[in-house]
């Protein structure tokens, strides 16, 4: 019995989970180092740092995805702020021949200076500061939530922080560990096969529709004599 579970176990774990990976390296408690703290427990030998290496590349990878993504998306801004930045030019000097009194501020200049320092890419990324940043710390039982330090630590980290939500909000879907790691068939009893009678109901008129949408005949029963059974009563 304990081999059984021991192969099942094995079966689920054995490969590196991407996404608990990700996951947990989003966690600003714990980031890259929960990973070079918990693989070679996991793993054994040179397989735990092939593991290492295979969860930071692909990290590193995603993030350069979100970056490129990033950049489409302001490409696209910057073709419709250069659009808007010319009629704004237009509107400008027509108003300059029309009235001398108003004076040029310089903010769409200041705004031009901006936008070419912002659209460089910096040296270190933002996954890089992240990952050498220190760790949020937090007693134990203390309640954090991870999504609302993204979105407080947004404008620290622009690109990361979208990568991060995305990340963090996937539904990790679960099942009873009796059921996953148990060697023993499947018992169906009344309580798990009895379904209630409005979901009964729902599937009876969800079937009948489609056949009728789809012009599919069920199957006929074949009508069956009724015998009549006589009872006799014994008089008291």
């Amino acid at each position: 019995m304990t081999k059984k579970m021991k192969a099942k176990f094995d079966k689920y774990w054995g490969e590196c989970n991407l996404l608990m990976a990700f996951g947990a390296v989003m966690d600003p408690r714990m980031k890259f180092v929960v990973i070079e703290f918990a693989y070679p427990k996991i793993y054994h030998g040179d397989e735990s740092m092939r593991n290492v290496q295979h969860v930071k590349c692909l990290l590193y990878e995603m993030y350069e995805e979100y970056v490129r993504s990033s950049e489409a998306e302001l490409d696209g801004d910057g073709g419709i702020a250069g659009g808007s930045s010319r009629s704004t030019t237009n509107s400008l000097q027509s108003v300059d021949h029309q009235s001398t009194s108003k004076k040029y501020s310089g903010w769409h200049d200041f705004t031009s200076f901006v936008s070419s320092k912002t659209s460089t890419r910096p040296i270190k990324s933002d996954l890089d500061n992240y990952l050498e940043d220190g760790l949020e710390l937090c007693s134990e039982g203390q309640k954090f939530d991870v999504i609302a330090w993204w979105k407080n630590n947004q404008a620290k980290y622009r690109i990361l922080s979208r990568m991060a939500v995305d990340i963090l909000s996937i539904p990790v879907s679960t099942v009873a560990s009796e059921s996953t790691f148990s060697a023993g068939e499947r018992v169906v009893d009344t309580y798990r096969s009895k379904l209630g009678v409005d979901t009964v109901q729902a599937l009876l008129c969800g079937s009948n529709w489609v056949r009728c949408h789809y012009g599919l005949k069920g199957r006929v029963k074949e009508e069956e004599e009724d015998e009549e059974v006589e009872i006799v009563l014994p008089i008291i």
